[in-house]
């Protein structure tokens, strides 16, 4: 396209043909400012020259007399088929034979050209229709694959969903069913207790309007069943025998203004149960825990013991000791060696006789509670533990001390935790008497 171009230029200025064709001797080749003769009604420039034509040049350039005689031939045989008369006839014989060579080089040169636009304009087609079919694969057909992918994953979603959707319909109708089922169960038994309270509160009704209101005996009955019952709490909860030989006392009375032959087993176990009960030495627990409470009120009372000291008889000297003899004495006065038979306690100061009293009373409130819950053994352990507190640092002539220490000694020797008898025979017997029919 390019070089069809530049050759129209050439045409159009007059420069058609390359002056490498012209002949050595030419007036173009010398330098002639002759234009080249151009054949009228031609609207197509000359080709540039191929190798053939380049090796004809130089054939022509060697014999310039052949090529000139050759191209007047050529030139007349031209403008007679073409019954035009040449636009240069004015010029040599040389200009006639490089103008009757160029129709005949033209050709030659054109055609592989052609080829060459012909075979790019093909690969351009193909390269183009491989394009378009790419874009009709990757545009039209890939999305529509793609979509009909989706909606066929979609469908089989749906139909997932739906077989779901039954199978929560199906288990939804059953758990529905088992409910109504389970309702109704609880509505009829519901339906059947209630009636069955109704016809017991019935039938305790019927029975309360027949009977009349309770006699005497069973007020008293119910009385000595009463005492009974307080009698065992009372041994078996605070271990209170007197209270409890009392209440069965009662109990045993009541029976017996009944003079009932059904209450002979009840007034039998009941003797039983007195008896076991007399024997057992009961320990007043309330008195103890008030003694205790009045000897923890003298203990502000109770002196200290003081510092002893020694005084020596001044007797005359012996005239018959030597001197040596009295010098002794007189040395052994200011040092003297005591044999103690176990360990010596110091005595306490006089400030610190707040602490004692504060030790001694929290021994007395521990032996207070052991005696409510009937411990013995922490019992006796706090009254011991007092009573040597007091020996030890207490004035033992002081008559308040000794009382304090006869009162201790005395209170130690009650026992708390004695075996107890079991008096709840007379209570199962007079139970059983009430529940047997009349």
């Amino acid at each position: 396209m390019s070089t069809d171009s530049e050759d129209d230029k050439q045409g159009k200025d007059g420069k058609g043909l390359r002056p490498w064709l012209l002949p050595a001797d030419s007036p173009g080749s010398a330098g002639g400012n002759q234009p080249p003769e151009t054949v009228a009604g031609t609207d197509k420039d000359p080709a540039p020259p191929s190798s053939e034509d380049a090796v004809s040049g130089s054939a022509k350039t060697s014999s310039p007399q052949a090529g000139s005689d050759s191209g007047s031939e050529a030139d007349s045989g031209e403008a007679s088929k073409a019954g035009k008369p040449l636009a240069g006839g004015d010029q040599s014989g040389s200009a006639a034979s490089r103008a009757a060579n160029g129709p005949t080089a033209e050709p030659r040169a054109k055609r592989p050209g052609r080829l060459l636009s012909s075979l790019s304009l093909l690969l351009a087609l193909i390269a183009l229709a491989g394009a378009g079919y790419l874009y009709y694969l990757l545009i039209y057909l890939q999305p529509e694959a793609d979509t009909v992918a989706r909606i066929e994953a979609t469908d089989q979603r749906m139909v997932a969903t739906d077989q779901r959707m039954v199978a929560l319909d199906n288990r939804l109708g059953a758990l529905a069913s088992q409910q109504r089922d389970a309702l109704a169960a609880q509505q009829e038994s519901q339906e059947a207790a209630l009636a069955a309270s109704e016809a017991a509160l019935l039938t305790a009704l019927n029975d309360v309007s027949q009977q009349g209101p309770p006699s005497a005996r069973e007020w008293q009955l119910a009385e000595a069943q009463y005492l009974l019952r307080i009698a065992n709490h009372r041994l078996l909860m605070e271990r209170d025998v007197p209270s409890a030989l009392s209440l069965l006392r009662a109990a045993d009375q009541i029976l017996m203004e009944l003079d009932d032959f059904s209450l002979h087993t009840v007034r039998a176990r009941l003797a039983d149960e007195i008896l076991a009960l007399s024997s057992v030495e009961g320990v007043d627990v309330q008195g103890l825990f008030l003694r205790l409470e009045a000897l923890k009120g003298e203990l502000d009372q109770l002196p200290l013991r003081l510092p002893e000291y020694l005084v020596d008889d001044q007797t005359e000297p012996d005239p018959e000791k030597s001197f040596w003899a009295v010098l002794g004495e007189e040395f052994s006065n200011y040092l003297q060696l005591r044999r103690f038979d176990g360990s010596v306690k110091p005595l306490l100061a006089p400030e610190e006789a707040v602490y004692l009293e504060l030790n001694l009373r929290l021994m007395l409130e521990r032996a207070q509670l052991a005696a409510l819950r009937r411990e013995q053994l922490i019992y006796q352990e706090s009254l011991i533990t007092s009573q040597e507190w007091i020996e030890a640092y207490l004035d033992l002539e002081e008559l308040p001390v000794q009382r304090m220490i006869e009162e201790l000694s005395s209170l130690g020797t009650l026992t708390l935790d004695r075996p107890l008898p079991d008096i709840s025979g007379s209570l199962n017997e007079l139970a059983s008497v009430l529940r047997s029919p009349s």
